[in-house]
């Protein structure tokens, strides 16, 4: 209400100034030429003001969504971080994840697991040792193989494989398992298993 009362009296100054002039003998058309192009100047310029501000607005927005965008990024990479914190550090070079492999073969000592006998000969012989292979699967996730032999009792070799799937620290995959009975009708028997342990990603270079 109040920019309309200022741009009727305002126009009204005008016309009278324009009257006062044309009646001093000023042409009319020299008052067209000085006034109206001011006139179209000033509503341009109101115009572009009322752009910028949208503008603005808009820009304002878009860097709050920007914002919101970088904090559900951070939140998402440590929800990442906690869930893979039981993966392995593992070796791409050697295909080796020496940490979890010298877990395993810990729960394999608690667990009675020994050597197979065709392996008791060799020097540096393990129960579990690298199988020198790895899975890729998407977004960087790896998981490297390790083959397990041993001879046991069905139910000590049974509460190693639970032990080992329910250690905290390692995330481990079965893939195969092969079992030799004795035929000597022993309780020990042989086992042949392969899994695969799940490794960490890089998250500083994660999805791209």
């Amino acid at each position: 209400m109040a920019d309309n009362a200022s741009g009727d009296w305002t126009a009204g100054i005008v016309a009278m100034v324009a009257a006062l002039l044309i009646g001093g003998g000023i042409p009319a058309g020299l008052y067209m030429g000085l006034y109206l192009p001011k006139k179209d100047e000033r509503i341009a310029s109101q115009k572009k003001l009322e752009e910028t501000k949208v503008q603005s607005q808009v820009l304002l927005a878009k860097q709050a969504d920007i914002k919101k965008l970088e904090t559900q990024a951070d939140e998402m990479a440590k929800r990442v971080e906690e869930i893979e914190a039981p993966f392995a550090l593992g070796s791409s070079a050697r295909m080796d994840v020496q940490a979890a492999r010298e877990a395993i073969s810990a729960l394999a000592d608690a667990h009675n697991l020994k050597l197979i006998p065709v392996r008791r000969q060799q020097p540096n012989a393990v129960v579990v040792y690298p199988g020198e292979m790895q899975v890729k699967f998407e977004y960087g996730l790896v998981a490297t193989k390790l083959i397990i032999e041993a001879q046991a009792t069905l139910h000590d070799f049974g509460r190693f494989v639970t032990a080992m799937e329910m250690e905290p620290s390692l995330v481990v995959l079965p893939s195969t398992l092969n079992c030799q009975g004795d035929s000597n009708g022993g309780r020990e028997h042989i086992f042949v298993m392969h899994v695969f342990v799940v490794e960490k990603r890089d998250l500083a270079t994660w999805g791209r």
